[in-house]
């Protein structure tokens, strides 16, 4: 998938500089002021000595740390700013302001929120680059990172820590229609059909094995002659637009976990949603949730990244609320294009949703078919 640049990240507001140095520089000053009134009370040259040592040791050091503090930035990199679910992806990090022939050493660690899985990771004077994927759909802040500064004998450190400022978007790993196996029963006859999105019937475009299609797909005189079952195959037809709507609301208690309906939905949905584009035919996306979003309709990969965007941030959530999605179409039925095709994705719906839903297609000619 083609994916538009990644941004970057800058860096934090920090703490006034005298906090930082004293935070850094207090242990050190308080054993060197301790080491010098032992010296003075015990009169030791070498107590004295090894006190104004260490005492110009924290000192300076401190100081070193503190002035190259002021001066360092984190700008931070994403190789893919939107990616599928387990696909390797990297974020680099890299302080600017830090001075690698310096006394001052400089460590910086990438940190990484849940679902989002570190791999490996190599490290450069001033760069970290770690490998990664994620494991679930989603959108992640990314981006942070913790920078330290260390004196040559690791005795003082400053460590301060970035925010976070780039955004990764997961969405569902895509499979083909075809190995889905979904199937539609049509609530009046129970009829079991194999689900198509627009074809143009008139235009032969080839044949497949088949796979459990309807019987009015089988080409019989092609199967008569290789001796197999094989299917005919329509050139897609763009006559029509595909209204995706995604429930991912559920009621009361599912009997399994609201993350496993999440990702059955959302895998489902960007499937169709590939399979629409790939065939040029217009589409567009509900998503009902927490919130509901509406994309429009579009049919390049522009609007197909919207709608992938949009299924990475939904997420699905338990509801009292009963009639949810037939509450939206009755609201929004001039949003959707006349004699659109709806494709509706759902846990489940009661008798009386479907019976009022196919009241509407009915009564109305604007409303989508099913």
């Amino acid at each position: 998938m083609k994916v538009p640049p990644a941004g970057r990240s800058g860096t934090a507001a920090r703490p006034n500089s005298l906090h930082v140095f004293f935070r850094a520089a207090g242990g050190g000053l308080l054993a060197s002021l301790l080491m010098l009134v032992l010296a003075l009370l015990l009169r030791s040259p070498s107590f004295l000595v090894v006190g104004l040592a260490a005492l110009s040791y924290t000192v300076v050091l401190c100081g070193l740390l503190t002035a190259e503090h002021e001066h360092l930035s984190v700008a931070s990199v994403l190789r893919h700013s939107v990616a599928t679910v387990r696909q390797p992806n990297m974020l680099t990090s890299t302080v600017t302001g830090y001075r690698v022939a310096g006394p001052l050493l400089l460590s910086i660690e990438p940190l990484l929120p849940p679902y989002v899985v570190w791999r490996h990771s190599t490290q450069g004077d001033n760069t970290a680059a770690v490998f990664f994927d994620a494991t679930r759909k989603g959108q992640y802040a990314v981006g942070s990172a913790r920078v330290s500064l260390h004196d040559p004998l690791r005795i003082f450190h400053i460590q301060c820590t970035v925010p976070p400022q780039l955004t990764l978007t997961v969405v569902p790993r895509l499979i083909s229609l075809a190995a889905m196996h979904i199937a539609l029963t049509s609530p009046l006859d129970g009829q079991r059909v194999r689900y198509a999105l627009n074809v143009d019937t008139s235009q032969l475009s080839g044949t497949h094995p088949y796979d459990g299609e309807p019987i009015n797909r089988i080409h019989w005189k092609m199967s008569a002659h290789t001796g197999t079952l094989v299917v005919k195959d329509f050139t897609p037809s763009a006559s029509q637009t595909v209204v995706l709507l995604v429930n991912f609301t559920v009621r009361g208690d599912t009997g399994f976990a609201l993350e496993t309906l999440d990702d059955t939905l959302s895998i489902a949905a960007a499937s169709i949603l590939q399979y629409a584009h790939d065939r040029r035919l217009p589409f567009g996306l509900v998503a009902i949730g927490p919130q509901t979003h509406w994309t429009g309709t579009g049919h390049d990969r522009t609007h197909l990244l919207s709608c992938l965007t949009t299924i990475a941030r939904a997420q699905a959530v338990q509801t009292e609320h009963t009639g949810i999605v037939l509450d939206w179409l009755n609201q929004n039925t001039r949003l959707i294009p006349a004699q659109s095709q709806l494709v509706l994705l759902a846990h489940e719906m009661e008798e009386a949703e479907v019976v009022h839903l196919l009241k509407q297609r009915e009564a109305s000619t604007r409303h989508p078919t099913t």
